[in-house]
């Protein structure tokens, strides 16, 4: 995970290319940290990431329950291919906005 951008108004996380079962992993600490700190908006950046599954999404979703009811917001950024077509078909995009710039 890298942060591209550190602020207590907004943080930038960078995704992997796959975001899938074992790559998940090694986020569970980040998010769980991203929700403990004050920062109001948090951005996952997909611009590099190419594959998504059911682990990843259970992993967005889970960040933004938890962050939801700090009432800070999350937003998904440059979500494009197949991460893109599986979260609308799970009409993620419905509940999580999806941004094209920051």
């Amino acid at each position: 995970m890298t942060n591209l951008a550190n602020s207590q108004e907004q943080t930038v996380i960078s995704l992997p290319a796959d975001f899938s079962g074992f790559t998940v992993d090694g986020f569970k600490d980040e998010f769980e940290g991203l929700v403990g700190t004050d920062t109001n908006f948090i951005i996952l950046d997909f611009s590099k990431t190419e594959f998504i599954d059911s682990s990843g999404i259970g992993a967005i979703v889970f960040l933004y329950k938890r962050i939801e009811k700090k009432n800070h917001q999350l937003s998904l950024l440059n979500v494009t291919g197949q991460p893109f077509k599986l979260m609308n078909l799970l009409r993620v995009d419905k509940t999580i906005p999806f941004i094209d710039s920051i």
